[in-house]
């Protein structure tokens, strides 16, 4: 596999071979991407300018039949944290690098002008993006699939790339064609934006250039895995993420009216379950597939009343942020935000916890949809209007004096009351990338362990180490190129130590694999300390400490002291 340097001032393009005794050997997807911005990214650099850099990158399992092992992660410097920042996603564009050879691409510097990369199996170009800039994700995929074939893989930005939105996404385009997939949180489209880079197209190659070491042993290991996977999360294949509205609902922990309550009275008509009647009604698709090699297949196509594609990929998240959160209970007005935000290039979670903190203020009427059409169409202009609706929630909460904001380290919180979830509590306040639950996701039956018990979903008990476990795990499943779906655990450690071993010719144990995961985090997290973010900010808004939730009563009451010194012994 090569890594590929992009300077994309000067045009120059550098490929190395990562080699068993290359540095980058065991760093792949979130493990590459932070090792780079570690070891090269000046910690006080403007996000901005030349010397941030933006890495795409597969996973070391990634081109290999390891189940769910084709997702990208994209890193850099975040304009919204000011912190080392990776954000994962599906879509095509992580199985075409693989199978061209490439682990990942570093776009360095800052153009004058607008480029696009492409790559085939001959070489890496860059071409003049003139025709496209200014274009929505959607158009923009359309005229590249007619100059290039449907089988291709992109990445993309919107308007909100272009214009610097600290809220912008990185867009991948799903195995149906559409640009549904988001590498979503911190703001990474906006450095893609700021390198003038519109996006990156990738050509299948006619062979794979993918090598696994012992395909026989490398089966053995995992043929069992994917089976039990496909059998066990039938369920979820079938309703997706949004199945749990109503749960979420039920558990008091469902963000509503900006995060004042946490059960919506009209739950039931933006559930998983209207979704899928919806989906089923209306000629859309579910058990979709978010990547090449994806068994649990959790995603979905929403058509409108009338048959027409509205979103693809219409997560729980997605809906919470945009529904009971902005206390709008229309499945077809959530879907039609998300479409914007697909086409903008703009994170729901982000926007969804900004129009919250706009509700809350009085900016904006509760449940106004139209309201939030227009702001999502100003934000597209690029407006005065849209800057301040496109730029994160912290700033606007800065702009109208608001101080009732639900963020950690800059980045606005995701689909889980922390005074609920106790062990996304820990994870939101302590990630190195702000408040993500991705990092951790202590949700309700999750155990990072099979022999431990870490206490009930409310309870503070061994939430910390909980939280630390899953952290861990998780990192090493970002690093693999794997959705944590397939179980960030003790367990599946184990496993993808015989995967890797199988496949590189290795001779890794768990402890190693758990090993690299610490490592990653430790990069990470000197990376946030030479760029001021201490410790002592690992914590939550004051409001959730001061604010019972309603209807279950409970605050956020673990000791500030144990989230500040959360990784001293990492």
């Amino acid at each position: 596999m090569n890594l590929i340097r992009i300077n994309t001032k000067t045009n120059i393009i550098n490929s190395t071979e990562i080699t068993k005794d290359s540095e980058y050997f065991l760093y792949g997807s979130r493990g590459l991407t932070s090792k780079i911005v570690n070891d090269e990214v000046p910690p006080k650099c403007d996000p901005y300018g030349p010397e941030n850099k933006l890495i795409i990158s597969n996973g070391l399992l990634t081109g290999s039949p390891f189940p769910n092992s084709a997702r990208t992660s994209v890193g850099g410097k975040s304009p919204l944290t000011g912190g080392i920042k990776e954000a994962n996603v599906g879509g095509r564009g992580s199985m075409l690098l693989a199978q061209n050879g490439i682990r990942g691409i570093v776009l360095e510097d800052q153009s004058d002008e607008w480029k696009y990369v492409l790559i085939d199996q001959e070489e890496v170009h860059l071409e003049s993006a003139e025709g496209f800039v200014g274009l929505g994700n959607y158009e923009l995929c359309e005229k590249l699939y007619e100059k290039y074939g449907e089988r291709i893989g992109i990445y993309s930005i919107g308007p909100a790339g272009e214009n610097l939105m600290r809220s912008s996404t990185v867009a991948s385009n799903d195995l149906e064609g559409y640009p549904s997939r988001h590498a979503a949180r911190g703001g990474l489209g906006s450095i893609m934006g700021s390198k003038k880079i519109k996006a990156v197209v990738i050509i299948p190659p006619q062979k794979s250039k993918v090598k696994i070491g012992n395909i026989k042993k490398f089966r053995e290991i995992t043929k069992p895995f994917t089976k039990n996977l496909a059998t066990s999360k039938e369920t979820f294949s079938i309703f997706g993420t949004p199945l749990m509205i109503k749960a979420m609902s039920e558990y008091g922990g469902l963000p509503t009216k900006n995060f004042t309550m946490g059960s919506y009275e009209s739950a039931d008509q933006i559930s998983g379950e209207k979704l899928h009647e919806l989906v089923v009604n209306r000629g859309g698709k579910n058990r979709l597939a978010c990547s090449p090699t994806c068994v649990i297949r959790c995603s979905n196509l929403v058509k409108d009343a009338e048959g027409k594609h509205i979103t693809s990929s219409l997560e729980y998240e997605t809906i919470a942020m945009n529904g009971s959160n902005l206390m709008i209970d229309d499945l077809d007005k959530i879907a039609r935000i998300d479409h914007m935000c697909d086409n903008i290039g703009i994170d729901t979670i982000e926007f969804g916890c900004t129009m919250g903190v706009a509700m809350d203020s009085g900016e904006i009427e509760w449940g106004d949809a139209e309201a939030v059409f227009e702001i999502l169409e100003e934000i597209k202009k690029g407006s005065e209007k849209g800057k301040l609706y496109g730029n994160g929630v912290c700033h606007l909460a800065e702009e109208v004096d608001h101080d009732r904001v639900p963020h950690v380290k800059g980045q606005g919180m995701s689909a889980y009351d922390p005074r609920v979830f106790k062990g996304m509590s820990v994870t939101f306040a302590t990630s190195p990338m702000g408040a993500d639950h991705t990092a951790g996701a202590a949700i309700a039956g999750r155990a990072a362990r099979q022999d431990r018990d870490y206490g009930e979903l409310t309870d503070n008990g061994h939430k910390l180490d909980l939280s630390y476990e899953l952290q861990i795990y998780t990192t090493v499943l970002d690093s693999m190129g794997c959705c944590y779906f397939i179980g960030p655990s003790y367990e599946t450690m184990g496993l993808i130590a015989d995967a890797l071993n199988a496949m590189y010719d290795l001779d890794l144990t768990r402890d190693n694999v758990i090993d690299l995961g610490k490592q990653i985090l430790r990069n990470e997290l000197e990376f946030n300390r030479k760029a001021g973010i201490e410790e002592d900010m690992n914590k939550l808004p004051e409001f959730f400490r001061r604010e019972a939730s309603e209807p279950v009563e409970l605050t956020v009451s673990l000791q500030e002291d144990s989230l500040r010194d959360f990784w001293k012994n990492l």
